[in-house]
């Protein structure tokens, strides 16, 4: 069974690389030990597909997570059941992405869905600045997720869920422009 989840997951990684590599024109591949390689001190080696392009890798602010999984319920998200999967993969999303000073992305998927498909989620600053504004061009239901509602609205507990198929619709060097900016403004000593 760990065979199978592990090669299943293999090649959801593969897609989502060749899905990267149509949307932005540049080289995407799933890195070695699915996102559990590490290098002495190299905290930016994170994310289960990564930018390969030698000329566009360093410009890639994201640090993308994949799972595919059996299934996956939202509702576990509202009941805030311990055992939910989806918030335990935000969480490693989150950390690993902040570890190499990127931004997160979770795309997942569960059996079934439909081929190409996927769920697609990021924080609350990079939805606003970056997927927000394009809300025209994307046709298909988003959710939002406020984990603490007595905190204050951000990244670490705020998250928006949208479909794969819907992010296509966005012009990616727009995209990235606005990615950019949003870098410069987190991580200000990074950019110089």
């Amino acid at each position: 069974m760990a065979v199978n989840s592990k090669s299943k997951g293999g090649r959801f990684e593969r897609a989502i690389s060749k899905w990267f590599t149509n949307w932005t024109g540049y080289e995407f591949n799933r890195v070695p030990a699915s996102g559990g390689l590490r290098w002495k001190n190299a905290e930016n080696i994170t994310s289960d597909v990564a930018c390969t392009d030698s000329k566009h890798s360093r410009k890639f602010r994201f640090s993308i997570e994949c799972k595919s999984y059996q299934d996956l319920n939202f509702e576990h998200v509202l009941l805030e059941k311990k055992s939910c999967k989806i918030l335990k993969f935000w969480e490693q999303a989150r950390k690993d992405a902040e570890r190499a000073k990127k931004f997160p992305i979770l795309i997942m998927k569960y059996n079934g869905m439909s081929k190409g498909e996927a769920f697609v989620i990021v924080g609350y600053e990079v939805y606003v600045k970056c997927i927000q504004p394009y809300r025209e061009q994307m046709s298909k239901a988003q959710m939002a997720f406020h984990l603490n509602p007595k905190e204050r609205i951000g990244d670490g507990n705020v998250f928006y869920v949208f479909l794969l198929s819907d992010l296509k619709a966005i012009d990616y060097k727009e995209f990235n422009g606005r990615v950019q900016e949003l870098y410069k403004i987190k991580y200000p000593k990074e950019t110089k």
